[in-house]
């Protein structure tokens, strides 16, 4: 997952910064740290600029544009359903004792458990927008209508694919000990 450098991508790139300098900066998997980078990008949370052959990134400070939004929500919609079809391509995400997760369904759950996370990113800053009144409280709420609307399609496709209790409790359980708290500098 690529989540937990989150944080620190951000923390670094209040300046413009290049992408080696950040991974340097953050410590650890170089390719993960890139991998984040994008998906931040993606999810509107860093400019992108180019000097010559190489790209700089920067924290972006300004209120998301009702485009930029949009283009978020296909993106977030286009990993989701990647997902889905991974979900219907796993016969079953536990293992027969119905207890352990199979090594395909712990890494399912880890994508979706990561494009929830980034979906209660934004609209965590969202929210801090809004009590700001930076962005039009009805904006705001139009579009945390829609993070909740894409978290909950995907949270009941993964809930759906088995019909056990003891599966289903393991499946919440997961999301519960695996969802990170948000604190990240918005």
């Amino acid at each position: 997952m690529t989540t937990k450098y989150d944080a620190l991508i951000l923390k670094n790139t209040k300046n413009w910064q290049y992408s080696d300098a950040i991974a340097r900066k953050v410590g650890g998997d170089k390719s993960a740290i890139i991998q984040a980078i994008t998906r931040l990008v993606e999810i509107d949370y860093l400019e992108v600029s180019t000097n010559k052959n190489k790209v700089l990134y920067k924290k972006k400070d300004t209120l998301q544009k009702e485009f930029d939004f949009l283009a978020m929500m296909e993106t977030f919609e286009s990993n989701q359903k990647t997902e889905l079809n991974r979900l219907k391509q796993i016969s079953t995400l536990m293992m027969l004792d119905g207890k352990r997760f199979r090594s395909k369904g712990i890494e399912l759950m880890e994508h979706v458990l990561e494009e929830i996370n980034r979906a209660y990113m934004v609209k965590s800053r969202i929210n801090h927008q809004k009590n700001l009144s930076i962005i039009h409280t009805n904006v705001a709420e139009e579009r945390i209508g829609k993070l909740d609307k894409y978290v909950e399609n995907i949270m009941q496709a993964v809930m759906k694919k088995h019909k056990e209790k003891h599966a289903v409790k393991a499946i919440q359980e997961y999301f519960q000990n695996h969802t990170t708290k948000l604190e990240i500098n918005i």
